[in-house]
């Protein structure tokens, strides 16, 4: 793919500015949330008119270079990229103001980034097979653990016994960067959770791309056993990574990658 494709430039929209509107759904961002508030706001006109107004064409480099920002991170932590899914990004956030309520920023892509970073926290000698839905690695005690990203559990953890199965984890992902909608969320991922428990999950995960303070997370979902931040799990340098993937390897009983 040409990168123009998955990065915003400055030549690309000079030649047609209503291509804003792209890279703005390609990343998750809803028009509120984009133009509320922020630097970007002033470059509304050209999603709404097409044009772009004398005063702004001095700041495209500045907003391409923050949007490529954006764009990076998204693209490192998805398994592949093709027109398909660039479409899909982008239907995700349509969706959303199409029906006019408020799913996750990232919505599904959100799931994909912690279902990659699960993979990036495995060594390779673990793992016996993958593919974009699934992880299939062999633990310590030479029994098959399968890692499906799904629905309800988002992502889950299973490992196949000799007399069955054994329902290791279920994690909910939830997105959004809404702080007034945190509760919200958090509820969504407590009902999650109990659906999951009925199915016979014993440990329950929620990750969210807000901030929110333990104490709710705590009373909000009961059920949950780690939290983690989004945000910080996607760098490989911050302190929340390496919990989250020494967590993820002890509970699958595999090394974890370097």
């Amino acid at each position: 793919l040409r990168a123009e494709t998955f990065f915003a430039a400055p030549a690309v929209l000079r030649a047609r500015p209503s291509l804003l509107a792209y890279y703005r759904r390609l990343y998750g961002f809803s028009q509120k949330e984009f133009y509320a508030q922020g630097p970007f706001a002033r470059f509304k006109p050209l999603e709404d008119r097409g044009v772009i107004p004398e005063h702004l064409d001095g700041g495209l480099e500045d907003l391409c270079e923050s949007l490529q920002r954006t764009g990076w991170t998204l693209l490192v932590n998805l398994s592949g990229v093709s027109l398909s899914s660039i479409r899909d990004l982008q239907l995700l956030t349509l969706g959303t103001q199409l029906r006019g309520s408020r799913l996750n920023s990232l919505g599904a892509a959100a799931v994909a980034i912690v279902f990659a970073r699960i993979r990036s926290a495995i060594a390779e000698a673990a793992i016996e097979a993958e593919s974009r839905w699934a992880i299939h690695i062999r633990n310590a005690a030479g029994r098959e653990v399968q890692i499906t990203f799904s629905s309800d559990p988002d992502i889950s953890l299973v490992e196949v016994l000799s007399a069955g199965t054994r329902q290791v984890l279920a994690i909910e992902v939830k997105g959004g960067t809404d702080v007034s909608n945190i509760h919200n969320r958090l509820g969504e991922a407590e009902k999650s959770h109990q659906k999951a428990r009925a199915k016979g999950f014993r440990e329950f995960w929620t990750i969210v791309n807000s901030p929110v303070d333990a104490s709710v997370a705590a009373a909000e979902s009961p059920s949950t056993n780690e939290l983690f931040q989004l945000s910080r799990i996607i760098d490989p340098r911050d302190p929340e990574w390496l919990r989250f993937r020494d967590a993820l390897t002890s509970r699958l009983g595999v090394p974890a990658s370097g």
